[in-house]
This record gives structure tokens, C-alpha cells and sequence, in this order.
């Protein structure tokens, strides 16, 4: 069995499938979506600041919000705001008063989201570490502070569904590397990576963001993991989502070997097809690889080409910028 946490991300490229598979398996508690996490390692990382990344972070905050000289102190407040609102939101959609926000062909065993605590619970869980930053404590003390709350709170979830080991699925978290490994100490990693024309034309569809938004996002999230991952690259693994929904047993035995936890992905495979009818088949799953060729304008087309055509190309999804 995998010694150590495990985090699985990739923005539109499967990893509710994958995570919703592992969580079928007997031993293995699947906590997804924690987006108020990712928020609460941004504002950590923002403070403290090691080696620049907390600059570099508060620069892609100031894009998000249209603000250039977007102040820290700011910062602080909306990423706060921001996480305390995914927890809210979250458990709205756990009751059913709002939706989840996935596709309408998406659909899993085990829920779009996985959440066995309440927002009162995060909350308490969080109220340290968020009464910490308020006071002004030394940067440096407000991981341990983090940890203590999160390792309580993934805890608690997984003692609810009777198993002892977690793994978390947040799109992001895999950009949040050193400070998860200063929490945790050794971790796992899974990234899925997808064509970057099919995640900006799915995510855009679905309104997250705009086009050159998302491009921008795509790009930086696949730079700043594989940076991130290079320090300990036993401990990384890449999934392609084109491989992934073309053989959906093979890459779930690859994952589970990698973490090596013992297990029929066949079984799992026919567990979550069971529950969610449909859910595998890969000619649903295939009609949607190369979706952006009908559905990215050209003006889309020149915004990718210009800002992530090099990172598309060394990916392998394109050979030069005549696509």
C-alpha cells in the first residue's frame, strides 16, 4: 500500500473518472473537491513567500481579478473569501440546491463531488489557521497550523466510509508541490494532462473562463507541476487523458501500480459501470478528443497559437503551429 498522501489534479482531463475508480477500491477514501485547500496553500504560499513563488503567485491573482497592482493585503482577503465561499457552495451542491457544474454527459459512481464532512466541520478545521493569518503570525508557522486542520478533516472523512487511507482530487493542487511536501513530508503525485485545445474549448463551454484565460491556465498549471515535480521524480506520475479513456483498465493498473496498492482494475472498471451506466464507454469518452477542431474559432485559434503553441507542440498534440 502507498506510504504517503497522494494528490491527483489536471483541469478537464479525467481526473473525476480516475479519482471515482480509486475510490471504489476497498481501501481507498476518495476526498474530492477541495478547492478551498488549493485557496489556503495559495495564501501560504503568498505570505511566505520562498524563492519568489509568492510574488509570482500574487501576479497571476492580480490577472484573475483585473488588477495589476492588485495589493497583498487584498489578496489575503479575497483568497479567504474565496475559500470559505467553495465550502459554502460545496455543500450546496452535496444537498442538491445548486448544480455541480460538470458536463451533462459526466457521470460517476461515487458523485461529481466526495465530500463525508460538513461545512461547520471544515470550518472548525480551518479556523486556526485562518485566525493565524488574521493575527499576523510569522509566515513560517502557518503551515504546521494548515496541516494540523486538513490531516484532521481528511481524517474524519475517511473514518466515516470505514477505510484508513485517503487520497485527494483537486484540479490545482498538484501546483502546490514544496508546500504540500513542508505539510506532509513525502507525497504522490498524478497528473493528467490533455490536449490543451480540447481543455480550453471543454472549460470555456462550461463557463469557467475565457479563452485566453484558459489557455494561460493550461499552460502555466503543466509548466509549474512537471517544475515542481522534477524534485523528486519517483514520486510523479503523467496519465495522458487520450490514453486514459482509450484504455481505461491499462492506465488504472499503471496508477495503481505507481501507488502501490493491490487491486482488479478490471473490477473497478465494472464497479463504476455498475453504478453509473455508461460512465465508461470509449466511444463516448473518444468523441470527445479533437472537439476543438469544430468548436475553436479562428480568432481562438491565433489567442492558443500565440500564448501556448510551444508547450502544445513539445506535448506532442501538434507538430508545428499549422493546426
Amino acid at each position: 500500500m502507498a506510504s504517503c498522501p497522494v494528490f491527483i489534479g489536471g483541469f478537464r482531463s479525467g481526473s473525476t473518472l480516475l479519482i471515482n475508480y480509486l475510490g471504489l477500491h476497498p481501501q481507498i477514501s476518495a476526498i474530492y473537491e477541495t478547492k478551498f485547500f488549493t485557496d489556503l496553500l495559495r495564501l501560504a504560499r503568498l505570505l511566505l513567500d520562498e524563492n519568489g513563488r509568492g510574488r509570482r503567485e500574487l501576479a497571476l491573482i492580480s490577472q484573475w481579478v483585473g488588477d495589476s497592482r492588485f495589493p497583498a493585503e487584498k489578496a489575503v482577503e479575497f483568497l479567504i473569501q474565496r475559500a470559505v465561499g467553495d465550502i459554502t457552495f460545496t455543500q450546496q451542491v452535496l444537498d442538491g440546491r445548486v448544480p455541480d457544474g460538470k458536463a451533462s454527459c459526466e457521470r460517476y459512481a461515487l458523485g461529481a463531488n466526495h465530500i463525508l464532512w460538513e461545512a461547520s466541520e471544515a470550518m472548525q478545521a480551518i479556523g486556526p489557521f485562518l485566525e493565524a493569518v488574521h493575527s499576523g503570525i510569522r509566515p513560517q508557522l502557518l503551515l504546521p497550523i494548515l496541516t494540523s486542520g486538513i490531516q484532521k478533516l481528511f481524517s474524519l472523512h475517511a473514518s466515516r466510509e470505514g477505510k484508513c487511507f485517503w487520497i485527494n482530487k483537486t484540479p490545482e493542487i498538484p501546483r502546490f508541490q514544496p508546500e504540500l511536501r513542508q505539510m506532509l513530508g513525502r507525497i504522490r503525485v498524478v497528473h493528467l494532462v490533455r490536449d490543451g485545445r480540447d481543455v480550453v474549448h471543454s472549460s470555456v463551454k462550461l463557463n469557467w473562463w475565457s479563452v485566453e484565460m484558459g489557455v494561460q491556465w493550461w499552460k502555466v498549471f503543466i509548466e509549474d507541476v512537471r517544475q515542481q515535480a522534477s524534485q523528486a521524480p519517483s514520486d510523479y506520475l503523467e496519465v495522458r487523458y487520450e490514453k486514459f479513456v482509450a484504455d481505461h483498465i491499462g492506465t488504472l493498473g499503471r496508477v495503481l501500480d505507481f501507488l502501490e496498492m493491490e487491486g482488479d482494475p478490471a473490477e473497478l472498471v465494472a464497479a463504476q459501470e455498475k453504478h453509473a451506466p455508461g460512465s465508461t464507454s470509449m466511444d463516448e469518452a473518444e468523441r470527445r478528443i479533437g472537439q476543438w477542431r469544430s468548436g475553436m474559432s479562428a480568432s481562438d485559434r491565433s489567442i492558443f497559437k500565440t500564448i501556448a503553441n510551444d508547450l502544445l507542440v513539445s506535448l506532442g498534440y501538434a507538430k508545428d503551429a499549422d493546426w
